[in-house]
Order: structure tokens, then sequence, then C-alpha cells
């Protein structure tokens, strides 16, 4: 199955500073999606992270799949920064759903 953008295939250039996140520990297994800001770092949804160590979370970047993509290039995070004034309950107007991982 490939990815697919306005009804068309997409090619891995086509979201080029798009990175899955897998999120893996003893309560939980799942994904998320980032986005590159630099070389190092990386932002996504404070949901997502709130309760992930650093180390179990991979960053996986170039693949078009969410598993054994061969063209993907999978990194380590070793920080989290979380927005400390994440609040996002029903009927909020302004939600501070945001993190950085390097």
């Amino acid at each position: 199955g490939g990815a697919v953008i306005n009804g068309k295939i997409a090619e891995r250039r086509d979201f080029k500073y798009q990175v899955l996140l897998k999120l893996q520990n003893d309560e939980f297994s799942g994904v998320c999606s980032g986005a590159i800001i630099d070389e190092i770092h990386i932002v996504t949804a404070w949901h997502c992270v709130w309760d992930m160590e650093p180390n179990h979370i991979e960053v996986v970047v170039g693949s078009l799949e969410q598993t054994n993509d061969p063209n993907a290039t999978s990194y380590g995070v070793s920080d989290r920064r979380l927005h400390e004034s994440r609040s996002c309950n029903p009927g909020e107007l302004r939600c501070y759903d945001i993190a950085i991982l390097t």
C-alpha cells in the first residue's frame, strides 16, 4: 500500500518533513506523527508523548509504511520537552498540545 495525497500516489519527496513516531513501553504500543524542525528537533503533539520516556520513542524518517520499510531510517530520542501550560479540556478554545523531541 502506498500513501495518497490529493487523490494521487505520493512520493517520498512529497512529505519529506513528516516523521513516524513509534511509541512503546510496558503498558502501551502505538504510533503518532511529527514534523522535522531541524537536524535534531521534532515537533509533535503533547498527548502523543506525555507519558513516554525518551528511550521509549523511536523516530522513523523516510517511511511510507508503519513497519519494515527498507528505505526508512530510525533514530532514538534523548530528550522530550512538554509544553508546561498544556491544557486541553473539553470546550477549551486554546490548547497547548505541543512537545519537542531531541
